[in-house]
């Protein structure tokens, strides 16, 4: 297992090549099904091939994002409660800045110019586009969560219990709200609302990073060794079997609505993904380092800032090209057009990051 360990000589956090790959490969499935969802006409959203993208948009794509942040968080030190809170805020208001400017604004724009009419957009308007609960605003709070259990709650076994109530108490929380719009701004946050078009409401997607400390955990402990791998693959398949049995028996919880996972499927896709690290493992050992897994190792390094890129350059792309307007082969050049893109800014933005950063070291030692 030597070959999946990076970094480890430095004073950056441990890292394993497996989880940068899942999580890249995440990333990927991402921006693919983002663009198929906006940019496909009616009739490919029908196809099999949206389905197909569907499906690599969900199981594979955000409960692996938040499976593994769950990881990395069992695995890096805590240099403080209130740093990783502040870091937790940064998020959540990342998440507001961007949808004013991957949704509001243009739509706002769109308003003014006579692009676009009121009654065009029917219910949404620029503010109910700014309250929209995405990853970013779940990730900080389930990230603030996180840091707060590993400060002052570090136990497995009570990750573990946590995980067990969120899971089967989201369905009665679900649909509460108020006739307030700020507070059900909230309460989107807490578990979702219709108006706020809540992707991720923490309840139950909290459960996530819940379980991805515990492996995490588990991980350290074993050294994550082909044992440890060979029971997380039965141990997923007995989850995923599990789940399945719970919807079919108790359907009643079970939702068309992604963003509201019944405990069967939560259950379900938490076997999956134990399966799917198992499998990246495998092929992060057995396969010869190459291009397009140095690639991906990036895109896992560099997730929020592709996620940002990757949103702004298809809402704002969709007010040239329209929205879902395009034809199967004129969809699929856009996906690696959006690819390419998100791809060449994220790294025009690290090297001004970088330069900026060692700019400001320089003029800090020289005023010392």
């Amino acid at each position: 297992m030597l070959k999946e360990v990076a970094d480890s000589n430095t004073k950056a956090s441990l890292r394993i090549l497996s989880f940068d790959l899942a999580r890249g490969l995440a990333v990927l499935f991402m921006i693919l099904i983002h663009v198929s969802d906006f940019y496909g006409n009616p009739e490919y959203q029908s196809s099999g091939l949206s389905y197909f993208f569907k499906l690599l948009g969900e199981a594979p794509a955000a409960p692996v994002f938040m499976f593994i942040m769950g990881i990395f968080i069992a695995f890096s030190p805590i240099k403080s409660v209130a740093s990783g809170l502040k870091r937790a805020l940064a998020l959540i208001l990342l998440g507001y800045v961007l949808n004013f400017l991957r949704a509001s604004l243009p739509m706002w724009i769109g308003i003014k110019t006579g692009i676009v009419t009121q009654e065009e957009l029917g219910s949404y308007t620029p503010l109910t586009e700014l309250l929209i609960v995405d990853i970013l605003q779940f990730a900080g709070l389930a990230f603030g969560i996180c840091v707060l259990l590993r400060g002052y709650l570090n136990h497995v076994g009570s990750w573990l219990a946590l995980a067990v109530i969120v899971t089967f108490i989201s369905p009665f929380l679900w649909g509460i709200q108020s006739e307030s719009v700020w507070l059900n701004a909230i309460l989107a946050l807490l578990w979702g609302g219709d108006e706020q078009g809540a992707a991720f409401p923490l309840f139950p997607w909290l459960v996530f990073p819940l379980l991805g400390m515990a492996y995490g955990q588990w991980f350290r402990r074993c050294g994550g060794n082909l044992q440890f791998y060979i029971r997380s693959v039965f141990t997923g398949i007995v989850l995923v079997g599990t789940g399945l049995l719970f919807n079919y028996f108790i359907p009643d919880f079970v939702s068309e609505d992604y963003a509201l996972l019944a405990p069967g499927s939560c259950i379900g896709i938490l076997g999956f993904i134990v399966i799917w690290l198992s499998i990246c493992s495998l092929l992060v050992n057995k396969v010869k380092p190459n291009k397009m897994f140095d690639l991906l190792y990036f895109w896992s390094r560099n997730v929020t800032v592709i996620y940002v890129l990757q949103w702004l350059l298809i809402c704002w792309g969709s007010i040239f090209v329209g929205f879902q307007k395009m034809q199967v082969g004129s969809m699929l050049l856009s996906m690696l057009v959006v690819l390419i893109l998100t791809d060449v800014l994220t790294r025009v933005w690290l090297r001004f990051k970088s330069k900026n950063t060692s700019q400001s070291l320089q003029e800090a030692v020289a005023a010392s």
